[in-house]
This record gives structure tokens, sequence and C-alpha cells, in this order.
């Protein structure tokens, strides 16, 4: 039986038009009237969290900023927290100071970012579909480094944006040089960085110890770069169709896509018994 689900948010639970259904929201609600806890598990701050999926009934827990800090919904309390270490935050905004990087950090589960970014999304690789929710959730900032600066010790991560395959490389290898740092990528514009310590799969394997459920009463569900290790940790890993071949192959199941409620149709089919409960070696 499963006693926790972790999920991913943006393209995987969420349609692209950021819709939750009724369908995923009814089959969440069973699992949960049984006694299954059902995580948030995401790269968004704590404060852009969708209403859509934090209004529903049950839901206790919120991974946030890529395991960056885990959050208890009814009180907004963080049960662990992991922000970048003062000396890994000043190299990179050091890093970004030299080469001129766009970037936006999240302050106490509060998204800032460039102002020009937050006015031009598409401009550094957004989708059109994003636009409304990075100008809804981001607070334009016209100095952000000076800004990032004056908080050096409370920055939850720090995201790199760039529309530039290139220039995501070159900066990947400078930020690979900086120790005590956990880089991630949920969409191909963005490097997410974080200490060390956080990742959605540490992050579900802490939570997990806290609440005392093994892995293999464990399914994580994902599409991106940053879901992988959330994925392997759990006894269930279920990548979305729309997820690209990599995470599909580091995946022990592929269910529908997310415009297609492809980890409502999974959890229904479980719920059923007509899944095994892992195929992990």
């Amino acid at each position: 039986m499963l006693h926790l689900i972790a999920l991913d948010l943006d393209g995987t639970l969420l349609h692209t038009d950021k819709g939750l259904t009724d369908r995923t929201r009814t089959i969440l609600t069973t699992y949960m009237e049984q006694g299954t806890h059902v995580v948030v598990a995401s790269g968004r701050s704590y404060a852009s969290l969708p209403q859509e999926v934090m209004s529903v009934p049950g839901i206790e827990y919120a991974i946030t900023s890529n395991g960056a800090a885990i959050c208890k919904k009814s009180t907004g309390e963080k049960l662990f927290h992991f922000p970048l270490k003062p000396a890994c935050a000043q190299r990179l905004l050091q890093l970004i100071a030299d080469t001129g990087a766009v970037f936006e950090t999240f302050l106490d589960g509060v998204p800032y970012a460039a102002a020009d970014y937050v006015s031009h999304p598409t401009r550094y690789g957004a989708a059109e579909h994003a636009i409304p929710y990075i100008q809804q959730t981001r607070k334009p900032v016209p100095d952000l480094l000076a800004f990032a600066r004056e908080h050096l010790e409370e920055l939850d991560c720090i995201d790199l944006i760039t529309a530039n395959p290139e220039q995501k490389q070159q900066l990947l290898e400078l930020a690979r040089e900086i120790p005590g740092i956990y880089i991630t990528s949920s969409v191909p514009y963005l490097l997410e960085i974080s200490d060390a310590a956080a990742g959605k799969g540490a992050a579900v394997r802490k939570l997990a110890a806290y609440l005392d459920i093994p892995p293999e009463e464990i399914a994580a569900f994902g599409n991106a770069e940053n879901d992988v290790d959330m994925m392997q940790f759990a006894g269930i890993g279920v990548a979305v169709a729309n997820s690209p071949a990599h995470v599909q192959a580091a995946a022990d199941y592929v269910t529908l896509s997310n415009d297609a409620d492809g980890v409502a149709v999974f959890l229904e089919q479980l719920y059923h018994g007509a899944i095994p409960s892992s195929n992990k070696q």
C-alpha cells in the first residue's frame, strides 16, 4: 500500500494551462482518505505554489525550491530548511557579476527576479504559456544583484536564466567549480542552484524518515531532470509521457502526459490493482 505520494506540479500534475482536473483531485482525495500522505514536490517557492493544489483538503506537506525547504501546509512551518551557505551564495553572485547572467532568487519562500525578465519572459527562453505564472509570482527588482548581496545569508536558491544553450553550458561548467551546491534544471532555460543538502530526492528521503515511511511505500511522479532523484528513491517512480527520454529511462513506469491526466490514470490503475507495486531490481 502507498503511504506517500510525491508530486511534481508543472508539466506533471498540472495541465499546460496550470489547471488541476476534477479527476486528479478525486483520486488524490481517495488516497488521502485511506491515510496516504500526498506531498507537493516542486521547484517553485512556497509563495508561488498554486492555490488549486494547496487548497485540496488533506495535503499536509510541500517540498519547495527543489528541496531547499519542506513546509507544513497548515502552519507554514519549515520542518527542514537548507538555504544556500553564504560563501556559496557569494561565489554564485560573483559568477553572475562576471558573466552578466540574468537570474532570480528565492528568499524566505518568495521569488524575486530581474525586472526585465519579469516584463519579457520569452526573451529569456520562457514559453508563452508560462508568462502569466512568471508575472504573477515574481517580484521584480531593478538591481537584483545588490538585493541578493544584502540578503546573502537568507537565499533559498538561485536560478540562472538563459535562452542560449551554449551560455547555459558555460554557466553550468562555471557553477560546477563551486563546492557545496546542488545544480539541476526543470526547464531548458533554467539552471536551478541550491544547497548541496537540497534536491527533491533528498527532501523526500528526509520527509519519509520523519513520517517513518519506507521507500517501497512511496510513489513519486515527475517530468524533468530535477525529478529524477526522487523517482529513483521511491519504490514506484513514474514519469509522464511528455518527459524527455532520459527522464523516462530513469523511471520505473511511464504514464500518459500531464495534459492527459497521466498521474490520475496511473493512480487509478494502481488503486484497482492493475499495476504491480514496483518493478525495481
